[in-house]
C-alpha cells in the first residue's frame, strides 16, 4: 500500500463521519465474515446433505476443538492489530516495523504444537466432547486433517487481522473470497465426484487455508502494506511480545471458555438425548453462525476505528463510534432475527433435509436465540476493551460468563427438567452476562470522559 493511499485511510478514520466511515469499513468487513462463516455452514451442508447426520455430529464435535486453532490464530492476529492500529494513530513507525516478524515466527511456532498435540491425540479429544460410536469416528477424522493444515489457518488468519487494522479491509475480504471459493469448489469435487466422505471436507478446508495464507504473505512480501518487511531479517520483537499476548489472550481465551462450555453442554446432551439431539444442537449454532455475520463484521469494522482514534487522544469520537455501530448493528439484527423466530425449521431442514422437527425442537431452538437481537452491544464491547488495550476486563467477562453462568446453570437445571434446562440455563447465564458487560462499558465510558 502506498504511504499516500494510507494516509488517506487513516486520515478517514481520524476525522471522517463517522456514519459514512462506518457503512464503508462495514459492508467489505460484513462480505468477509459472510465468506468465512459460509465456509463453516458449508462444510455442515455438505456433511449434513452428502454424507449423514452422523458426519454432521462429528464436526459438531470437532468444531470447539477446531475453534482453538481460530483462537490462537486471532491470539497472534487481534494482539498485533491492536498494537498496530494505536501506532498508527500515535505515529509510531518503529513499533509498526516490528509487527510482520512477529507474526510469521510465533505461527509457525504455535501451530507445530497444535498440529502434533491434535493429530496424535485427535480421537481422545473427540472422545472428550462427548462423542460415542460413529459420530466419534467422523470427528476423529476430520479433526486430525484439519489439524496438519493449521500453520496455514494461523497465517493467513494473522495476517488479515493486520490488514484490517490498517483500515484496508475490502483487499481482507478478497482474500476471504477466494479462501472460500476454493473451499467449496474442492468441496464439491472431493465428495460429489471422489466420495473422500468427512475427510474430503476436511481436505478441502485444509488447501483453501493453503491458498488463503499465500495471498495474505504476498500483500506484506510485496511491498504494499505499511509495514516495512525484510524476509531476511525476521525476527521476534520481545518488547512487543507482553502487549501482543495481553490482548490476544482474550481471543484464544474466548474458545477456550466455549470450549469447556460446549464440552460439557455436548455431554450433557449426548446423557439427556440422542445423536439426533447434537445434530440439531449443531444445526442451530451453525444458524446463529450466520445470524451473527453482520454484527462480527460491524464489530471488525470498529477495530481500528477505536484503536486509531484512542492512540490519537479522541476519546469522546471513541465512544460516538460505539454509540453508532451498536445502534445500527442491533436494527440490523432484528430484521435477520425476527423471521428465524417465526420460521426456524427453514433454516433448520437446509442443514439438515428430511428431519421432522418436533414442537419441542422449535421451542428449544427459540430458546437458544432468544437474546440475538442484543448481541451487537457485547460484541462492540469486547472490541472497545481489546482496541484501547484493557484486555483484563474481557476476560474477565468471559470467565464469568462460561465458567461462573453458564456451566454451573445448564448442570442444574438440566438435572431438574432434562434436556430443556440444558439450553434455559444457557439462556440465563447469558442474559446475566450481558447485563455485566453493559455495566462494565458503562464504567469506561466514565474514565474517558
Amino acid at each position: 500500500m502506498t504511504s499516500q493511499k494510507q494516509s488517506q485511510i487513516t486520515n478517514e478514520i481520524l476525522q471522517g463521519n463517522l456514519i459514512k466511515l462506518m457503512f464503508k469499513l462495514s459492508i467489505p468487513s460484513i462480505l468477509g465474515i459472510l465468506m468465512l462463516n459460509l465456509n463453516i455452514f458449508i462444510d455442515a451442508l455438505f456433511a449434513g446433505r452428502f454424507i449423514g447426520e452422523n458426519a454432521l455430529a462429528g464436526i459438531s464435535l470437532a468444531m470447539p476443538l477446531t475453534s482453538i486453532v481460530n483462537g490462537f490464530a486471532s491470539l497472534i492476529g487481534e494482539g498485533s492489530a491492536s498494537v498496530l492500529s494505536r501506532a498508527i494513530g500515535s505515529g509510531d513507525v518503529k513499533t509498526q516495523s516490528k509487527i510482520f516478524g512477529n507474526i510469521i515466527i510465533l505461527s509457525i511456532v504455535i501451530s507445530s504444537f497444535i498440529t502434533i498435540i491434535g493429530y496424535m491425540f485427535g480421537q481422545e479429544l473427540i472422545t472428550l466432547m462427548g462423542g460415542n460410536g460413529e459420530a466419534a469416528s467422523e470427528g476423529t477424522k476430520y479433526l486430525k486433517i484439519y489439524v496438519l493444515g493449521s500453520i496455514f489457518l494461523i497465517l493467513g488468519e494473522a495476517c488479515g487481522e493486520v490488514i484490517n487494522a490498517e483500515g484496508n479491509i475490502r483487499l481482507n475480504t478478497l482474500f476471504n473470497f477466494i479462501f472460500v471459493s476454493v473451499n467449496i469448489l474442492l468441496n464439491y469435487i472431493f465428495i460429489t465426484v471422489y466420495n473422500w466422505g468427512i475427510q474430503g471436507i476436511a481436505l478441502a478446508t485444509v488447501m483453501a487455508m493453503l491458498v488463503s495464507s499465500i495471498l495474505n504473505l504476498s500483500y506484506f512480501i510485496t511491498g504494499k502494506s505499511i509495514i516495512p518487511v525484510h524476509i531476511k531479517k525476521l525476527a521476534i520483537a520481545i518488547d512487543l511480545l507482553t502487549e501482543i499476548f495481553s490482548i490476544g489472550i482474550s481471543s484464544l481465551f474466548y474458545p477456550v471458555m466455549i470450549l469447556v462450555q460446549e464440552f460439557v453442554m455436548l455431554n450433557l446432551i449426548s446423557d439427556y438425548g440422542k445423536n439426533i439431539d447434537i445434530a440439531f444442537f449443531g444445526a442451530t449454532m451453525k444458524v446463529n453462525l450466520l445470524m451473527a455475520i453482520p454484527i462480527v463484521g460491524l464489530a471488525q469494522a470498529l477495530k481500528p476505528v477505536i484503536g486509531m482514534n484512542y492512540g490519537s487522544k479522541k476519546y469522546k469520537r471513541v465512544k460516538n463510534a460505539y454509540l453508532i455501530f451498536a445502534i445500527i448493528g442491533t436494527t440490523l439484527l432484528l430484521f435477520i432475527w425476527l423471521p428465524l423466530q417465526i420460521f426456524p425449521t427453514v433454516s433448520l431442514n437446509m442443514i439438515l433435509p428430511g428431519i421432522n422437527f418436533t414442537i419441542e425442537d422449535i421451542i428449544n431452538f427459540r430458546i437458544l436465540n432468544l437474546l440475538v437481537p442484543i448481541w451487537p452491544l457485547a460484541y462492540c464491547s469486547n472490541i472497545l476493551f481489546l482496541s484501547i488495550g484493557k484486555p483484563k476486563v474481557v476476560l474477565l467477562a468471559l470467565f464469568i460468563k462460561s465458567i461462573v453462568l453458564n456451566v454451573p446453570m445448564m448442570i442444574f437445571l438440566s438435572s431438574l427438567i432434562g434436556l430443556k434446562g440444558i439450553y434455559i440455563g444457557s439462556i440465563l447465564a447469558d442474559f446475566i452476562f450481558m447485563l455485566v458487560v453493559f455495566w462494565l462499558t458503562a464504567k469506561e465510558f466514565g474514565h474517558l470522559s
